[in-house]
């Protein structure tokens, strides 16, 4: 009997070995919940333990072995349990699909009641994205899974997923117009000077805290796109709409003529989390394709949050499709390689200026990854109490949108359609007109500002 016993007993672990067998996703959760669920001898469970290419360790040692992984493990504002997985370039489609099969199934099998390290029960879900050959999935678990996963050769990295948020804001009364700066080479009082086709055929992407789109200022411009946050779709911070109206409003856009999509990834406090950005440029992309907009649109964020090695990447696949991306750079008063999306190379990093002296507002970022500087400080638009509300704020998300409504109406008025052209043109006209930034921070090389080159 004990000889039958121990093939039995064997005979069962190697089945359970097969079962796990085309899982990259180790044997040390999927097989746990296989052995646990449908076998009760102990030397099973022992086996396939001592089989696994995954070494175990005790809970007290997990951590720190998770920060060795974790490409952002210096980050500051982590979100529990959530992680972003990205694939390697190299690893095909079909190897990417089944390794996410394998994941959903090894959830399936966790317990419903698991919990996090805030005492949340976690999701059993994964959110997948692919952006121009650019593939990652998002996913909430504890530290041995995803030790388990980051160890896949399919896999290239994996990040926490951390906090993301408008940039701080300060409102402000007797606010200067922000738009005549971007049309004279001097501080000026003359008026705002442009073509009227004012981006005309051009669609803007507001990745923010979403947009009202009733509000006079639009005039019908202004369509709902994807909501990543909530199930709120409306803006119920006034962030998304009062950048929407710097981009594209009738009074108060650079691009008055442009059409805006609310893409909505912060909540009524302005936060929200990295995978959810990426969730939504995701979106961006998917329907820049569908709707032939490649060399049409361009993307506004606002918004900024730890340094992220998957942000800055998924921006960079976006480019690759033919979106022009424009990012704050953060109100910090730091280097702005020090975030994202304000660090993400192919982006256009805007920084922000006082438009009644040109002197770096006191709140701005700096840095080499800065590329422009635009009016930042008491910049009027659109409000969210009304229909015909105004506001007055100040903050690099109040720059940002002046340069990505300079983008779209470059794009329509000198027929621009690449990423890289765009972003070379911007510069250009900020250098042609002669005016810099004074006090622009330390290792900042383009101390240039915004002009949309109407020659005043």
């Amino acid at each position: 009997m004990e000889t039958v016993g121990l093939i039995i007993t064997v005979g069962l672990s190697a089945l359970v070995l097969w079962l796990c067998r085309s899982f990259c996703f180790s044997f040390h959760h999927f097989s746990k919940y296989i052995t646990m669920q449908f076998f009760s001898l102990p030397v099973i469970f022992s086996f396939v333990l001592a089989s696994s290419s995954v070494v175990t360790s005790s809970p007290t040692n997990l951590r720190p072995r998770l920060l060795s992984i974790l490409s952002n493990s210096e980050a500051t504002n982590i979100i529990p349990n959530k992680f972003l997985v990205v694939y390697n370039k190299n690893a095909s489609d079909e190897q990417v699909q089944t390794h996410q099969t394998s994941i959903k199934t090894a959830l399936k099998k966790r317990s419903l009641s698991t919990r996090g390290d805030d005492g949340r029960i976690l999701s059993t879900g994964i959110s997948s994205y692919s952006i121009q050959g650019w593939r990652a999935m998002a996913l909430e678990a504890d530290d041995a899974m995803i030790l388990d996963i980051a160890g896949c050769p399919e896999v290239n990295y994996v990040e926490a997923d951390t906090v993301v948020q408008t940039s701080a804001l300060v409102q402000q009364t007797n606010a200067p117009l922000g738009l005549e700066r971007v049309s004279h080479k001097d501080v000026s009082t003359d008026g705002y000077v442009f073509d009227n086709s004012a981006g005309s055929g051009i669609t803007v992407y507001i990745v923010d805290t979403g947009i009202r789109t009733t509000h006079s200022e639009f005039a019908g411009r202004a369509t709902f796109g994807i909501n990543t946050v909530n199930k709120i779709d409306t803006d119920e911070n006034g962030h998304g709409s009062h950048v929407a109206g710097t981009v594209a409003g009738a009074t108060f856009g650079v691009a008055k003529n442009a059409s805006l999509v609310a893409v909505k990834v912060l909540d009524a406090k302005g936060a929200g989390s990295n995978t959810g950005l990426v969730d939504g440029l995701s979106f961006v992309n998917d329907d820049v394709t569908a709707k032939k907009r490649t060399g049409k649109a361009v993307v506004n964020m606002s918004v900024g949050g730890d340094l992220s090695r998957g942000v800055n990447s998924a921006v960079a696949a976006l480019t690759k499709n033919g979106v022009i991306v424009v990012v704050a750079a953060g109100n910090e008063n730091v280097d702005a390689a020090r975030s994202s999306p304000a660090s993400a190379e192919s982006a256009i990093t805007v920084g922000a200026i006082d438009a009644a002296n040109d002197t770096r507002a006191s709140f701005s970022n700096f840095g080499a990854a800065v590329d422009i500087f635009a009016p930042g400080v008491g910049v009027q638009s659109v409000g969210i109490n009304s229909d015909t509300a105004v506001k007055t704020l100040s903050g690099t998300s109040m720059a940002c949108p002046h340069v990505a409504g300079l983008a779209a109406y470059l794009m329509n008025l000198e027929g621009l359609t690449d990423p890289t052209a765009v972003s070379t043109r911007i510069l250009e006209l900020g250098k042609e007109s002669g005016a810099t930034v004074s006090n622009p921070g330390k290792g900042t090389v383009n101390a240039f500002i915004a002009n949309n080159g109407s020659g005043k």
